[in-house]
């Protein structure tokens, strides 16, 4: 039995990754849009980073960062099968991706998701992400990864 494993895309998971982002979308009723998903043809052309979580050969999770903007990146095509979902995975991938954004410079994360992605927003939220704005149904958060200011801390 293969056993989970956090592990950085290649170009032979694109198949794999491409599959777990068309079903959570089919899950929650999106329907493939062609220019949004442009990416899933050629995942590293779009993203700095793609960090997954594997079962053998198979991608059950992922996370994904754009080049940074001004120290800002955004994360996209943060995604679990549900069978892995409340068992810590999701931290792990935002550690993970939180990680690689501080060492390329990074001071915030950005994310967009829908309101009817209920469990997503609790881990965001539980994981230091915060609410700045809500257009309909697509609430948009930011997260600070600046390492605090020591000069900043008194005795």
């Amino acid at each position: 039995m293969s056993e989970f494993r956090l592990t950085s895309y290649q170009q032979e998971d694109q198949e794999s990754f491409a599959c777990l982002v068309k079903d959570v979308h089919a899950e929650f009723g999106f329907s493939y849009d062609a220019e949004l998903d442009a990416d899933l043809d050629d995942p590293e052309s779009h993203y700095l980073f793609i960090l997954l979580v594997k079962c053998g050969t198979s991608v059950v999770g992922s996370a994904a960062l754009t080049e940074p903007r001004a120290e800002t990146t955004m994360l996209k095509r943060m995604y679990l099968r549900p069978s892995l979902r409340g068992l810590g995975w999701g931290r792990h991938l935002l550690d993970g991706v939180t990680e690689r954004a501080i060492e390329n410079g990074c001071n915030h994360i950005q994310l967009d998701t829908r309101a009817r992605q209920v469990g997503a927003r609790r881990l965001y939220e539980k994981t230091g992400f915060k609410l700045v704005s809500q257009d309909g149904d697509t609430l948009f958060y930011v997260k600070d990864v600046r390492p605090p200011n020591p000069a900043t801390f008194r005795r």
